[in-house]
């Protein structure tokens, strides 16, 4: 893993939503204390913030601005390691930056990232070789985070552990299923079946419908030892039922079989859920 130094071409190259990162990302590695006025976005609150708390909003703002992908998170995740090593110990920056960090590999799919034209990236292999060595560090330091921090993380608030729970789902391999549950409207519960294999089409099925409920044959319960991490089900209901949130009871169902009505394809609704990213 490399940082890439402040003074480097790159930070014009690899671009966030509003440009440039590199002030941001200085200001909060601790590597200067001002903020200029120019580099401070509109905000829609007004709460006071210090500097250093405009410049950490910035930073994730840069990052994940209509829940797109942006290049710059291929230089900036390596930093966000150094920065996961220096809160060591404090609970809610560290809360909070897994929370985005999670978000912003949820954006790191091919939906996104094949309209990236890598031979114009320059220095593209080596930066993206760095980028997933610091995915591959966060991706252990979010289990120690986990074990080391449980009770502190379920006396969250709900909405809270259920982004969070997603974050985790996206640092730990299935990006897709976590971006789909990030964009699914769970107050209406409302999601989309979608068939690869005829087209068939669906946005109107809803999991407080009992009808389309009993179509789901639902996966079986399956007890996760706290330490696996390969089985995403196992994990993430178990993960969610011992944090006590209430989307665990529909998590069965999201891992459950469905039969597309139109030409008898059998898979998971999460599946089903995943195929409109191959659009």
């Amino acid at each position: 893993m490399i940082l890439i130094p402040y003074d480097s071409q790159l930070w014009t190259i690899y671009k966030g939503a509003y440009g440039n990162m590199c002030e941001d990302v200085k200001i909060v590695m601790g590597d200067i204390m001002d903020i200029s006025s120019s580099s401070k976005l509109e905000r829609l609150d007004l709460e006071e913030k210090n500097d250093y708390d405009t410049a950490y909003e910035n930073l994730w703002a840069n990052l994940l601005h209509q829940a797109d992908f942006y290049e710059a998170t291929y230089i900036v995740m390596p930093y966000m390691v150094k920065l996961l090593e220096k809160n060591e110990g404090n609970f809610d920056r560290l809360f909070s930056m897994i929370s985005n960090i999670g978000w912003c590999l949820a954006t790191d799919i091919p939906y996104y990232t094949r309209r990236i034209n890598k031979t114009v990236l320059s220095s593209y292999e080596s930066v993206y070789n760095s980028y997933e060595s610091a995915v591959s560090i966060i991706r252990e330091k979010t289990k120690d985070f986990i074990r080391n921090n449980f009770e502190e993380i379920k006396a969250r608030d709900a909405d809270e552990k259920w982004m969070f729970s997603l974050s985790v789902m996206a640092i730990l391999f299935d990006r897709e299923a976590a971006y789909e549950l990030y964009m699914t409207d769970w107050e209406e519960g409302c999601i989309r079946i979608k068939c690869d294999q005829c087209g068939y089409d669906d946005e109107n099925n809803y999991f407080d419908d009992e009808s389309f409920l009993k179509s789901i044959t639902p996966a079986p319960p399956v007890q996760w030892d706290g330490i696996n991490y390969d089985n995403t089900y196992a994990w993430f209901g178990s993960f969610l039922r011992d944090l006590e949130v209430e989307e665990a009871d529909l998590v069965p169902y999201l891992y459950g079989i469905y039969t597309c009505p139109e030409c008898g394809e059998k898979k998971m609704i999460i599946d089903f859920m995943k195929s409109e990213l191959s659009d």
